[in-house]
């Protein structure tokens, strides 16, 4: 049964690596991911002298870092090189998820300083607004906090305006970034006006950007009621007062693969991709593209063997991997 966002909570674990160790992170985040259902995984950049120049004497090796310090460790991760890694999860059985995710680094990579710490739900912006900042996805195409609109007002780019929330896709992350590179790439082959579904959208930031860029009406549907009233949240927040005719948001359980598109975005984990795949397979119309991602490295081959288009590109951030299909 799902909470309501007054009781609902998040957990998150800190792991911090250093130029030594950080190959590890790979490794780890697909642990996280496959075997502890991790929902989402954030980069700061800190370099290892900067940790001991922060914390002097305080600095720690393989033990728990006090949560005292991790504020002053985190206001210095910005602009830094990548080190430190923020793992959250607020889904299913989020508390298990982080308890037996932090007891595996324990006994398996005793030597990284972990935190791990539980939060109120609405406690999860005040956590995003720490590090997020404007996401440059092209010189035609940024991504802007809400709290942030006044600093970019004087660029050309098309904006679009995001407020974080528990849906997953905000732009900070390698996954949403790179469906984003991959259309702005293929923008200018998409008429206007032609139809885009967002497949497990999350908060809606991948539909919302198709809508700006190419005033593109937008199936948005996602399996969890609460990315969907994010959705609509940030759908506010970037068109309030303007005509979506077209535009139409659905939960998965209603979602019926009856029309083709020409722009289909799919972010969501490798087994979800091979769970949905038919459905996703039958909603990309002939000449149409598929994005896909939520994918690490080591698995585009599997989509790639499953997925019977063709592959226009694949495009690769740290970790994480993005794939352009076309339907041909």
């Amino acid at each position: 049964m799902e909470k309501n966002n007054e009781a609902k909570k998040f957990n998150f674990v800190l792991v911090q690596y250093t130029r030594d160790n950080v190959e590890l992170a790979e490794q780890i985040n697909a642990y996280a991911i496959e075997e502890f259902e991790c929902d989402g995984i954030e980069e700061f950049a800190l370099e290892e002298a900067r940790v001991d120049e922060i914390l002097g004497e305080r600095a720690y090796s393989g033990g728990d870092i006090p949560e005292s310090l991790i504020d002053e460790v985190q206001a210095a991760t910005l602009n830094q090189d990548t080190v430190t890694y923020k793992y959250f999860f607020y889904q299913n059985d989020f508390e298990d998820n982080a308890r037996d995710f932090v007891s595996f680094l324990k006994q398996n990579f005793s030597a990284l300083p972990l935190y791990e710490a539980q939060k109120d739900f609405e406690d999860w912006n005040a956590e995003w607004k720490k590090f997020y900042t404007p996401i440059l996805v092209s010189s035609r195409l940024e991504i802007i906090p809400e709290w942030l609109k006044e600093t970019r007002e004087e660029s050309p780019a098309t904006k679009v305006y995001i407020y974080p929330g528990m849906g997953f896709g905000t732009g900070t992350h390698e996954t949403t970034y790179l469906c984003l590179a991959l259309f702005d790439k293929i923008s200018d082959l998409v008429e206007t006006g032609s139809a885009c579904l967002d497949f497990g959208c999350g908060s809606g930031i991948l539909g919302i950007a198709a809508l700006k860029v190419k005033e593109m009406p937008t199936l948005f549907c996602d399996i969890d009621k609460s990315a969907l009233d994010n959705c609509v949240q940030n759908l506010v927040l970037n068109f309030e007062g303007k005509n979506l005719e077209g535009t139409q948001l659905v939960i998965r359980d209603r979602f019926k693969a009856d029309r083709k598109y020409k722009v289909v975005f799919a972010n969501i984990l490798e087994h979800v991709l091979l769970l949905e795949k038919n459905t996703i397979l039958n909603s990309v119309e002939k000449g149409g593209y598929l994005i896909v991602s939520g994918l690490l490295n080591h698995q585009v081959e599997n989509i790639v063997q499953n997925y019977p288009l063709k592959k226009i590109e694949v495009l690769s951030k740290n970790d994480w991997s993005a794939i352009l299909f076309q339907a041909v």
